[in-house]
């Protein structure tokens, strides 16, 4: 029997954490750690996590700018399909909310466009379709 994570076990244990458990992981986590992630991890969390969790965890990266560009910087091409072919449109609109997507201007905005490629924003664009809630239900 296998002691790997599987995406199971990650959707029971995001279940347990509080608001204030995951603020502390976020505001802990590493860009190396990021890179570690498995896509299917990653995708799990997602579709397990409620929506204060999400924002929970965003406003924390928020709080930390300097450590969220390398940390986007980071993401495999197979994270950014995983997550963002899940994303539920809440989970969107916080996401949009608490970064000020919208907005150009926004340093969120900025810090995340400084630190993708454009070969993940073309997988970003192609999945995004893929999202609010289809995949995984």
């Amino acid at each position: 029997m296998s002691t790997a994570v599987q995406p199971q076990d990650i959707k029971e244990e995001l279940k347990k954490l509080t608001k204030q458990d995951l603020q502390d992981a976020a505001a802990k986590i590493t860009p190396q750690q990021i890179e570690k992630v498995p896509a299917e991890h990653i995708k799990a969390a997602i579709e397990a996590m409620s929506d204060d969790q999400l924002q929970a965890i965003l406003q924390t990266l928020k709080k930390n700018q300097g450590q969220l560009g390398p940390m986007v910087a980071q993401l495999t091409e197979e994270q950014l399909q995983s997550a963002v072919g899940c994303v539920r449109p809440a989970q969107k609109e916080i996401a949009i909310k608490e970064f000020d997507l919208n907005n150009q201007n926004s340093p969120l905005a900025s810090i995340v466009n400084q630190n993708i490629s454009e070969k993940k924003r073309d997988v970003i664009k192609t999945n995004a379709s893929k999202g609010d809630g289809e995949q995984g239900k």
